[in-house]
């Protein structure tokens, strides 16, 4: 007998292996697919962007029948719903004055069901409710009742996550939960809807094995790219990690993410749990690029709560990331201590490293404050302030390459030094050409940040100057000297010795530029720089 227990016990251990390898292996996998939808990411946006303007270009046809228009208006207002929140608010609205002018009350209440549950998402909560509060709702249909429902039950959902009170308000609360079942008893029990609401009333209930195989079951039935595939492998993701199996959950966040991915959808919860997870794991390689990117589409999402939501989780890695850069610095200087202990004879070769080591150190350092204040600066601005947000990304990206880079810098003078090849190590030590390339690299990725945040900034500059007096670019040339200090300007860096060290030149270069075209300008000399200031509002 104890033979049998001891062959058993064995056999369960090598199924146990098995399976984790599984698990582990199948994450490895849907990490990589994930990495590599990420870098799709613009081709399927583009592909979005041509189905919306073809659809805008239906609409702009003069001759179309109020019924064909307010079509098109809707497909477009569905198409923006988890695309962009703010043009999709846009048309919602205009769905709505078309459906009013055409005194149909079905497409009314569909357009004001439509309009509340967009309106919510940008915390406009009691305009939401209010579109809600018209409808009678046994003038709705079968499909506008269940549709009804759901907008009450997520409205209250987002309110309570926006104020972040839990449970708190009661009486939210149960207004939420109210709708919830009335939304549930509104479905068919086969419809997708039905089986993925229920899968997470299971989970709150603890009903954990029931939940897992209502959710898994109905999985194959649903295609990826699509919402209702996302939002399916999100609460298996949640039920996972609610039993504390977060490999497993890993994974199913992952597939929620890259068909948030493939679909263009914007409002991607999926993608910043994902990195909270693989951040508690010590990844924090990865968790940095996925939180950046969960960030980058919840800034052109545009909606308000994603956008709080994801800055809370930034905030938690980027301590994280500094304080691995901090490790990274501390280790670096043993190094170079154990490097002057064991080449007494190349002494002199290490103390210019180390001289070099302490000045790429301290430009990091004043790259991690000001991307700290830039941090500050956004937990106080909040939507408005998304420039910052742009910012902070290409900081962190810019410290990660520097560190990578300095690491390959370090070790090949290490070999040159290992070596005994003096005057090469010299040589290296005394070249500018490897500042002289990033500083090139670090402006390019200044010049491209800019641009996208403001496209318009050349075309609105030349605007304040005469003829005669035009930036005119040459042929790849993006951003000149001079448009970079009224670029620098306009990101609210209004000192010109800071502007001199960051472009690396002299005070008196930048006096001279900021006079010259203060004089020449079309405006006041005294309003010519308020005016830059004004460039792109309307795009922020």
């Amino acid at each position: 007998m104890r033979f049998y227990i001891a062959i058993l016990m064995v056999l369960w251990g090598g199924v146990n292996n098995l399976l984790a390898n599984s698990i582990n292996d199948r994450l490895t996998t849907l990490l990589s697919q994930l990495d590599r939808e990420i870098l799709k990411s613009d081709q399927y946006q583009a592909e979005k962007e041509t189905h919306i303007d073809h659809l805008k270009r239906e609409l702009a046809d003069a001759s179309l029948g109020t019924e064909k228009r307010y079509k098109l208006i809707r497909g477009i207002t569905e198409a923006y719903a988890y695309y962009r929140c703010d043009s999709a608010k846009v048309y919602a609205i205009h769905q709505l004055q078309t459906a009013e002018a055409s005194q149909k009350q079905e497409w009314v209440n569909d357009s004001k069901i439509q309009l509340a549950s967009i309106l919510f998402k940008i915390a406009m909560f009691d305009a939401s409710l209010g579109y809600l509060k018209d409808l009678e709702v046994d003038q709705l249909s079968e499909q506008q009742r269940t549709n009804y429902y759901k907008a009450y039950y997520e409205a209250h959902t987002f309110w309570l996550e926006y104020y972040d009170d839990g449970y708190a308000d009661t009486a939210m609360t149960a207004a939420r939960d109210r709708y919830y079942e009335l939304f549930l008893q509104s479905l068919s029990r086969d419809s997708h809807d039905y089986i993925t609401y229920y899968g997470i009333k299971q989970i709150n209930d603890g009903e954990w094995q029931k939940a897992e195989k209502i959710l898994q079951f109905h999985l194959p039935n649903v295609a990826v790219g699509t919402r209702s595939y996302s939002i399916l492998n999100s609460v298996l993701g949640f039920l996972y990690r609610t039993r504390q199996d977060t490999k497993t959950s890993k994974a199913h966040l992952a597939l929620s993410a890259i068909s948030d991915i493939r679909g263009n959808i914007m409002e991607n919860a999926s993608l910043r749990e994902l990195a909270e997870l693989l951040y508690a794991a010590g990844d924090l390689e990865r968790a940095n690029r996925y939180i950046l990117k969960s960030m980058e589409d919840a800034n052109f999402y545009n909606a308000r709560i994603r956008n709080f939501q994801t800055l809370r989780v930034l905030q938690v890695i980027n301590k994280a990331y500094e304080a691995n850069q901090h490790a990274q610095r501390k280790e670096l200087r043993q190094q170079l201590g154990v490097i002057s202990l064991l080449s007494v004879v190349l002494m002199v070769g290490i103390f210019f490293i180390v001289l070099q080591v302490r000045k790429v150190s301290k430009a990091k350092k004043e790259v991690g404050i000001a991307n700290d204040q830039l941090q500050k600066k956004n937990i106080a601005l909040g939507e408005a302030n998304r420039i910052k947000e742009e910012y902070i990304g290409h900081f962190l990206e810019l410290c990660s390459l520097y560190i990578e880079k300095l690491d390959k810098y370090q070790k090949k003078l290490f070999n040159k030094a290992k070596t005994g090849n003096t005057d090469e190590l010299v040589k290296m030590i005394k070249s500018t050409q490897v500042v002289n390339e990033e500083r090139t690299a670090f402006f390019e990725k200044f010049d491209d940040s800019f641009l996208r945040l403001f496209p318009d900034f050349v075309q609105q500059f030349n605007n304040l100057m005469p003829d005669g007096e035009k930036v005119m670019l040459k042929p790849n040339e993006k951003l000149t000297t001079e448009l970079r200090i009224f670029a620098l300007i306009r990101l609210g860096i209004n000192d010109s010795n800071k502007i001199a060290e960051f472009l690396h030149y002299s005070l008196a270069t930048i006096y001279n530029y900021r006079s010259r075209y203060r004089n020449k300008s079309c405006v006041s000399r005294d309003e010519f720089e308020a005016e830059i200031m004004k460039i792109g509002t309307n795009n922020l």
